[in-house]
């Protein structure tokens, strides 16, 4: 009865977050109403957008802001600038016209033009452009669209028709003018990503065997091959994750035990990258290209909505009541002091697939050679199986649990190795 115990305070200490204030820091917003977007052009210049149609624009990091004229009064819902001067936004109406506004600049924000979209009922989130006259832009229901002149009209962007060709969309990203991603998808039916590899000329949806179980956000080029998008369940399942190594083709999926959803991600390096999760009011972190992931509050248990870098030592996110919050960059020294799965010696990778039935894979990665232990528990501390209990050789293992014989449920796999621990939650569900 100790051991177990001892083994759910370790369990539950796992799931504790850091603060972030090493790392990110709140400075003066110019309002108190909720922001939801924003854009930098660089460390220096950028906007934020949201409530009541307000846009402020900063030249010097965000010490000053000057508000611009939006001429709405409604929400926006996103800014897309494609460079210092062209930008767009979207907003949402519902009175007297129900649907969406597409704003638009020339000349850095100054003036802002505005035009409703020609469909009434049609709520539009996502906006990209890849020139100053080819653009996409989609949403609710179902939208998926297209521009050539600017933004003045707009047309069904052709997909393929397969099972998630009616999903709406969230988000783009492109990596160059030909190859690029739309994320989206339906709450609690499927998260889809639609792929092209032509400017947007042909949009090919994710093979279903991939798709999450709800939205996708955002996405995340490491290169062309290397890819990340981010999601998850808001419900039970929190944070996920899916990574391509192959363009898009094929997609692994996971959680990371973090309750909500991953609406935006930017990475400040490489290898260092930034998610934010409104609904619990964290961000979390990865130091290792998303392998793990490190679990931090939000400065003043703010929910942010959107983030990025714009260099390795600049960052900023937006969110409710406006905050604004800047990264304060830090020495690389201990950057795992927090982490809950990465040890010096050892990294502990989440399981594949996950949620499984009846089973999953487990791998590792050694940095040296050692006496290493796998076992696995029940949520109550039980101990179910030891899967390993041997000598290993330095670099990846794997290795395969079948639990045909156990109930669904929440699970812990545990690493033991020369004495020091890493533990990962997976769920079986039948």
């Amino acid at each position: 009865m100790i051991k177990k115990i001892v083994l759910i305070t370790f369990l539950l200490t796992l799931s504790n977050t850091s603060i972030c204030q090493n790392f990110w820091e709140r400075i003066p917003s110019p309002t108190d109403k909720f922001l939801r977007t924003l854009h930098f052009a660089d460390s220096l210049r950028g906007w934020v957008a949201g409530d009541s149609g307000l846009i402020f624009y900063t030249s010097d990091g965000g010490i000053s802001w000057v508000q611009q004229e939006s001429n709405t009064t409604h929400q926006i819902m996103r800014i897309f600038f494609l460079d210092d001067k062209n930008g767009w936004g979207l907003t949402w109406v519902y009175d007297p016209f129900f649907g969406t506004e597409i704003l638009k600049t020339t000349d850095g924000g100054a003036n802002w033009s505005i035009e409703q979209y020609k469909e009434e009922f049609v709520f539009l989130r996502g906006i990209y452009f890849l020139d100053t006259l080819k653009g996409f832009s989609g949403g609710m229901p179902a939208q998926f669209l297209q521009t050539i002149d600017g933004g003045i009209n707009w047309e069904r962007a052709h997909i393929d028709s397969g099972t998630f060709s009616q999903f709406p969309v969230i988000n783009f990203r492109f990596y160059n003018d030909l190859y690029g991603f739309a994320v989206g998808g339906r709450f609690d039916i499927a998260g889809v990503i639609w792929r092209t590899i032509n400017g947007g000329e042909n949009w090919v949806a994710i093979d279903p065997q991939y798709a999450p179980p709800d939205e996708v956000w955002d996405i995340h080029f490491f290169d062309s091959l290397h890819v990340m998008a981010v999601g998850g369940d808001p419900d039970f399942f929190g944070v996920a994750l899916m990574h391509s190594t192959d363009a898009g083709l094929t997609w692994d999926y996971y959680e990371i035990g973090v309750h909500g959803q991953a609406l935006s991600i930017s990475f400040r390096t490489e290898n260092e990258g930034w998610a934010v999760v409104p609904l619990s009011e964290r961000m979390v972190a990865t130091y290792d290209y998303g392998v793990t992931w490190t679990d931090y509050i939000a400065p003043d248990s703010s929910k942010l909505y959107e983030i990025v870098f714009t260099d390795s030592l600049t960052g900023y996110a937006v969110g409710e009541d406006g905050v604004i919050v800047k990264y304060k960059y830090q020495p690389p020294d201990n950057v795992y002091e927090n982490s809950t799965t990465v040890i010096k010696d050892f990294v502990l990778y989440q399981n594949y697939p996950n949620p499984f039935n009846p089973t999953t894979t487990i791998r590792y990665n050694l940095s040296e050679p050692g006496q290493v232990s796998v076992n696995i528990y029940n949520v109550l501390g039980n101990h179910i199986a030891t899967l390993v209990q041997d000598y290993k050789s330095s670099g990846e293992h794997s290795l395969v649990w079948n639990a045909e014989n156990e109930p669904s449920g929440v699970y812990y796999f545990q690493l033991n190795m020369n004495g020091k621990l890493a533990t990962r939650k997976m769920v079986l569900l039948k």
